[in-house]
């Protein structure tokens, strides 16, 4: 999956969005959150430094990975955070409590198998858009300060 002119494209998720994302998943100290294309880093940064979890993000592109990496360097946080270049497609869901997305439809559609099949009381987090044919436990609106839009945030809970 390419960045940037390729099929997935980046734009980061607005901060008073991403803080509404975390408090309706609220990840614990002991858990694992994964930011499936995660971008320039700011939700596993924001969930390792605000919830003290440890916080995983997968990322395609080599620039924001490294971006990523220098964020959580200088907040001191390579020992609750870790940035892949990976596949979100590929990369193995087991071992987290805590999935965060903001993907277009067709790539939930897609992700929407293993998602399901993450272990009971996993909570799955979507910015903007739901996982289709799923009905969210939680729906929450925030208007951006940034952009001025009304955002959807979508909280689901593995049964």
């Amino acid at each position: 999956m390419k960045r940037g002119g390729g099929r997935i494209p980046f734009v980061p998720s607005p901060m008073d969005v991403v803080e509404k994302m975390l408090s309706l998943a609220d990840p614990k100290p002991d858990e694992l959150l994964v930011d499936l294309g995660s971008g320039d880093g700011r939700i596993v940064i924001s969930a390792a430094e605000r919830y003290r979890c440890r916080a995983l993000g997968v990322e395609m592109d080599e620039k924001l990975v490294e971006e990523s990496l220098r964020k959580a360097l200088r907040r001191n946080l390579l020992d609750r955070v870790r940035i892949v270049r990976g596949d979100l497609h590929a990369y193995e869901l087991a071992d987290a409590n805590v999935v965060a997305l903001y993907l277009l439809p067709k790539t939930l559609k897609a992700l929407k198998p293993r998602l399901l099949s993450l272990p009971r009381g996993s909570r799955i987090v979507c910015h903007d858009f739901p996982i289709p044919g799923v009905a969210p436990d939680e729906v929450a609106r925030v208007r951006s300060l940034r952009d001025g839009r009304i955002h959807r945030i979508y909280l689901y809970e593995v049964r």
